[in-house]
């Protein structure tokens, strides 16, 4: 005896279900992790910045120190100096963050650090996307304590 089933049309709609379900959860788990990758790398730029903004902070202009002393309570930064200090920081940070350039602008007695770096994210590729440009800036002057 043969059964016939006219009647039910639902072969193949769990695999239809299962298949729709699996892409949606691959393409969510993309999405996670490209926003992840791009968190980290700005958060590993501003700290870069950071760094290398106390680094450029350390380079007292003693010339214009012992000249002109303390004016309105800032101690002068000299920018050659700054820009050696933040150009060292530079190569040690290059070795964990590859590709990451530093620049240093000094107005005074405040040293302002702009660091940029492009991320390649994991699946940017599937999605036709480019780097992702992650740019960061920082500000840092000497302390003057009474």
């Amino acid at each position: 005896m043969r059964r016939d089933d006219e009647g039910c049309g639902d072969d193949g709609t769990v695999l239809v279900l299962v298949l729709g379900f699996t892409a949606v959860l691959l393409l969510m788990v993309g999405v996670v992790v490209n926003v992840s990758t791009a968190a980290l790398a700005r958060r590993s730029v501003a700290s870069a910045a950071d760094g290398a903004a106390v680094a450029a902070a350390q380079s007292l202009d003693l010339s214009a120190l012992y000249a002109g002393g303390l004016r309105e309570g800032r101690l002068p930064l000299d920018p050659v100096e700054a820009g050696a200090r933040v150009a060292a920081y530079g190569q040690q940070a290059v070795l964990t963050q590859p590709g990451l350039q530093l620049a240093v602008a000094v107005d005074g007695s405040t040293a302002t650090v702009v660091a940029v770096r492009e991320v390649r994210l994991p699946f940017s590729r599937l999605a036709g996307l480019g780097p992702l440009r992650v740019q960061a800036t920082a500000r840092a002057r000497a302390p003057v304590l009474p």
